[in-house]
């Protein structure tokens, strides 16, 4: 069943915990008042017709894993949580080839400002807590986005509302999870959505799919998205595999203008001319990863990267590493390698060598700077520490089959 709802208000999408307070708030103001009939809906005993919702606006930023906050959600916990996600989609869904933190990776939880003012009743508290994991899936020519969140939660199962619910399912282990196949508009524009919430005892966990059009396929069917919230392993309290590596983590960008992705074939392409290349430049070095373990740069990027921890003489240090296509010609003026901070080579062949220190590098985070341009135009760009040889690495990116 599909339907359709056509109202000027927006329903709270921030997180699931928003809807579950909105329902509460429906609920109340019912109590008290007559109210229209409204249609049965299957596993519903009660159902309050809809409530007016609304939208709003907050600022925030990403947390990271481990925070005392939220013990349960561990870096750990978060990768075992997206091998469990990746591994419920049936066997002819394919994830679209994306930087990890669009690759159905549950990222670390958002954190709001305390003392931030929302109104209706809803606090920072109830749109917080949750993990998200966000991906485009396909099937049969059909695309869509999936976006998946999971956080803790102890509360009881709330009614069933018109135009948020249009199925109940009760599991035998006493789950309860809800089912929508709808049609919203808003501004004039129509958006077909599924969206499945799984009510377990000790977590919530909700998957939404949605299209942009009235008549817009998914690739994902409600039934299947009823699986994937139900499984198990992606409740709060599911135990993690011995061994589980951390997730992948986005690699920064320093390109700042938006250029066509690379495919996997060609990211593929330069890992494995990264990986023999390492096994010459490096021969005595082991890190965390393989530095040919390349994904894609952020939305948009037209980049391919990696960031590794990397074991020397001189300890452990990171090393990051990213591929691109250079489009500014400057820097293959000779002054450029004069400018302040910045030293620079040029051997015969055209290739041009900067390096620099990042005195802004904070943290962790490396601070010197190594770009090399390739006479293709394709840069690489490493971001390093103490232990790593300069040379070596003017090496490592004049690598055959690095050119794009």
């Amino acid at each position: 069943m599909r339907t359709k709802m056509r109202r000027g208000g927006v329903w709270i999408d921030v997180a699931v915990v928003a809807a579950v307070v909105a329902v509460g708030m429906v609920v109340a103001g019912v109590t008290n008042h007559p109210q229209p009939d409204v249609e049965a809906i299957p596993g519903c005993e009660v159902v309050f017709p809809a409530g007016e919702g609304f939208s709003f606006t907050i600022g925030s930023y990403m947390g990271t894993y481990d925070n005392p906050d939220y013990p349960w959600l561990t870096a750990a916990k978060a990768s075992a949580m997206s091998d469990a996600l990746i591994e419920s989609l049936p066997t002819d869904v394919e994830l679209e080839f994306a930087a990890p933190s669009e690759s159905l990776v549950f990222q670390p939880m958002d954190i709001y400002p305390k003392d931030a003012t929302i109104g209706n009743g809803i606090t920072v508290e109830d749109i917080g807590g949750d993990s998200t994991a966000s991906g485009v899936v396909g099937r049969g020519g059909t695309d869509a986005s999936l976006r998946v969140s999971a956080e803790a939660w102890d509360g009881e199962v709330p009614p069933c509302t018109e135009g948020r619910v249009d199925e109940r399912t009760t599991l035998p282990d006493g789950t309860v999870v809800d089912t929508l196949d709808a049609v919203s508009e808003y501004d004039g524009v129509s958006t077909h959505h599924r969206t499945a919430i799984a009510y377990f005892a000790d977590t919530l966990v909700s998957a939404r799919t949605t299209s942009e059009g009235e008549d817009s396929a998914l690739p994902l069917e409600v039934d299947e998205l009823r699986d994937i919230v139900s499984n198990p392993e992606l409740r709060v309290s599911a135990q993690v595999p011995d061994g589980t590596p951390p997730p992948r983590h986005d690699c920064r960008s320093s390109r700042e203008n938006p250029v066509p992705p690379l495919s996997k074939d060609v990211v593929e392409r330069l890992g494995a001319a990264l990986a023999d290349q390492w096994a010459i430049s490096f021969p005595a070095a082991r890190t965390d990863r393989p530095i040919g373990d390349l994904v894609p740069g952020s939305y948009g990027s037209g980049s391919a990267c990696n960031r590794v921890n990397v074991e020397t003489p001189a300890g452990t240090t990171e090393l990051t590493v990213e591929i691109s296509v250079e489009e500014n010609t400057e820097w293959r003026d000779a002054e450029v390698s004069d400018s302040p901070g910045v030293s620079g080579t040029t051997p015969p062949d055209g290739t041009v060598v900067t390096g620099w220190t990042d005195e802004f590098a904070s943290g962790d985070q490396p601070s010197e700077r190594l770009r090399v341009l390739r006479p293709s135009n394709t840069v690489v760009q490493f971001g390093f520490g103490d232990g790593i040889d300069v040379d070596s690495l003017v090496d490592l990116a004049s690598a055959p089959g690095l050119d794009l």
